[in-house]
């Protein structure tokens, strides 16, 4: 006797295996069982009919009918993994919008005077003498002629670097347009395509952030914006700080200023430096 696989397997060989139904039936006990006639299978569509053994006739009416159940069984299970799911993000909805946490690094670094930066010898860059507010202190620091050197770019696009200084004032450049995490920018350096001679063709933007230190206040610097990862339902949401480390946790003053559906402010009223902190963001009227 053939399996139902290999009953399916003829179906669906002969085209819509679902469209082929049994010839004849008879009634018993109350259902329908295949009649095993010489007339097979007839493809209701066309009427086309085909014949087969008995014992296949009535293995593929069983299994016309166990298909039947099992895309009944199909179409619950996906209705109920639609509900599920549906649950599923409507539970992560809450928890992203209504509660949001991350991790922000806020520096106050600064330049008093100097530190300019211009084209030095063949592909190197100078730094000028000046001081400058980083890791909580105020440094002076000395003229570097040819400082660091500026890589070639065979590339067919421009490249863009940053040169920082370390809190310790060692000069880096960095790929991108941004300093790492203790890092004080002094320029955005743009390295055009094909710039691969021995003298530099590039450009040198300055970034400093310039500000004049005071006796008592310290200067004002751009305040830190925090983006949020998705947008709270609205601006009525309260905002907690865990400062991790900072250059003086005792100097550490952080202030929420505005707050957007998609964002907030924070200002560092404070002289610390180098501010790791912890923030979460919850909507407390929120269903």
């Amino acid at each position: 006797m053939p399996a139902i696989e290999d009953i399916l397997e003829f179906l669906a060989s002969q085209g819509l295996a679902d469209d082929w139904q049994p010839a004849e039936t008879i009634e018993s006990g109350g259902g329908t069982i295949p009649k095993t006639s010489s007339k097979g299978l007839v493809r209701s569509a066309t009427n086309e009919i085909i014949e087969v053994g008995p014992f296949a006739r009535i293995m593929a009416q069983y299994a016309l009918r166990d298909r039947a159940a099992l895309r009944a069984a199909a179409t619950l299970g996906a209705a109920a993994l639609d509900l599920a799911a549906g649950t599923w993000r409507g539970l992560q909805d809450l928890r992203q919008r209504g509660i949001q946490t991350g991790r922000a690094y806020i520096p106050r670094k600064y330049v008093v005077e100097g530190l300019q930066v211009s084209i030095g010898t063949g592909r190197s860059l100078s730094i000028a003498a000046g001081s400058a507010v980083q890791g909580g202190m105020r440094r002076r620091y000395e003229a570097r002629p040819n400082a660091i050197a500026v890589p070639t770019n065979p590339g067919t696009s421009a490249k863009t670097y940053t040169l920082y200084l370390t809190n310790e004032g060692d000069p880096y450049l960095v790929e991108g347009t941004s300093a790492p995490e203790g890092g004080l920018p002094l320029a955005r350096v743009t390295v055009p395509a094909g710039d691969t001679g021995a003298t530099f063709a590039g450009t040198i933007t300055d970034v400093r952030v310039v500000a004049t230190p005071s006796t008592w206040f310290p200067p004002v610097l751009p305040a830190f914006t925090v983006a949020l990862p998705y947008p709270m339902p609205s601006t009525d949401y309260e905002v907690f700080l865990h400062v991790e480390s900072a250059s003086d946790l005792g100097r550490v003053h952080l202030v929420v200023t505005s707050k957007t559906k998609n964002a907030f402010t924070l200002e560092n009223r404070g002289t610390a430096d180098d501010i790791v902190v912890r923030w979460m963001a919850v909507e407390t009227n929120w269903r």
